[in-house]
């Protein structure tokens, strides 16, 4: 009997599993991921409370990124360092916008932080053993977050070499705001030509970004069939 209870409480107190923690989180997440690619242009004046109010919003979905990454100890200490790091930097970039170390060291957070993210979705969503709401979920928001790991990408080759990309329809330098757009525009392969990568590191990076949106839907695919045609199990998840 005293071994039957110690059994008990052990798997009552175990660690909770990545499933665990992006079970009806991840619709949050997915919420605020979309929604900064598309308020992004509030911030186009430049004024330090825009893009303060913005990175208030990042925050949030920090936030519910670190939430997610609460099923290990490990994960959680490193997401929280590295968006306690970002918060630091954006909100002194905020505050000096044309400060070109905070500019970099806020991308490098930034792009930190997504490439964290983007590992544990795709850890959960090849995990899973059935398609639910929340798989189709973590693989939209993993979609729109592999555009915004690009982003910080782009900025530092630009923020290194100025001129690696040009804005036809503009004429003027290309700021982060445009880069938001440029990602998700050259993710999906829509190529409008309207800002173009101009450097050789600026093609390269920009080839990388569509061929990995190719492949990622052609194995999100696979996978989504490849779980459908399987014999439902229950719990979702190994």
């Amino acid at each position: 009997m005293n071994d039957v209870r110690q059994n008990t409480s052990g798997a009552a107190s175990a660690a909770p599993t990545t499933a665990d923690t992006v079970r009806g989180r991840v619709l949050v997440l997915l919420i605020l991921t979309a929604l900064l690619h598309v308020i992004y242009p509030v911030t186009l004046s430049g004024d330090s409370a825009s893009l303060i109010a913005y990175n208030v919003l990042y925050a949030g979905m920090f936030l519910a990124g670190i939430v997610i990454a609460s099923d290990s100890r490990r994960h959680l200490i490193v997401t929280v360092v590295i968006a306690l790091a970002w918060l630091v930097m954006a909100v002194l970039y905020a505050l000096d916008p044309a400060n070109t170390g905070k500019v970099l060291a806020t991308y490098l957070a930034l792009g930190a932080f997504q490439a964290a993210l983007v590992w544990l979705l795709l850890r959960y969503i090849f995990r899973a053993r059935a398609v639910t709401g929340d798989v189709l979920y973590a693989a939209i928001t993993v979609y729109i977050l592999i555009g915004a790991l690009f982003v910080p990408v782009y900025g530092t080759l630009e923020l290194l070499a100025p001129g690696a990309f040009v804005d036809n329809a503009t004429g003027q330098p290309v700021f982060w705001q445009q880069f938001i757009y440029f990602s998700l525009v050259t993710l999906t392969t829509s190529g409008y030509g309207d800002i173009l990568p101009v450097s050789g590191w600026a093609r390269a990076v920009a080839n990388i970004e569509q061929v990995v949106g190719v492949l990622y839907i052609a194995i999100l695919m696979a996978r989504l069939v490849g779980l459908y045609s399987q014999p439902q199990v229950s719990g979702g998840t190994s």
